[in-house]
């Protein structure tokens, strides 16, 4: 049977600092790369956004207010 512990520990400040996203490429740039290139640049541009979506989650999880993003 679970059982629910309550933690009262706080995490440090910088880890509850809501992650800013980058910047992406420029709109009216072209580019011609390879394609194993490109997959890697996919690879790593669809792991940043996971990574912060979890850790938005996580900011999110102990403080409910908090990182709230302005609605376009």
């Amino acid at each position: 049977m679970p059982v629910a512990v309550e933690i009262r520990d706080t995490p440090p400040a910088e880890l509850l600092r809501c992650p800013v996203a980058p910047v992406g490429y420029p709109a009216d740039a072209e580019a011609t790369m390879p394609a194993t290139v490109r997959a890697a640049t996919i690879r790593m541009a669809t792991a940043l956004r996971d990574t912060r979506d979890q850790l938005l989650r996580l900011i999110g999880w102990h403080d409910a207010t908090a990182c709230k993003e302005p609605v376009q």
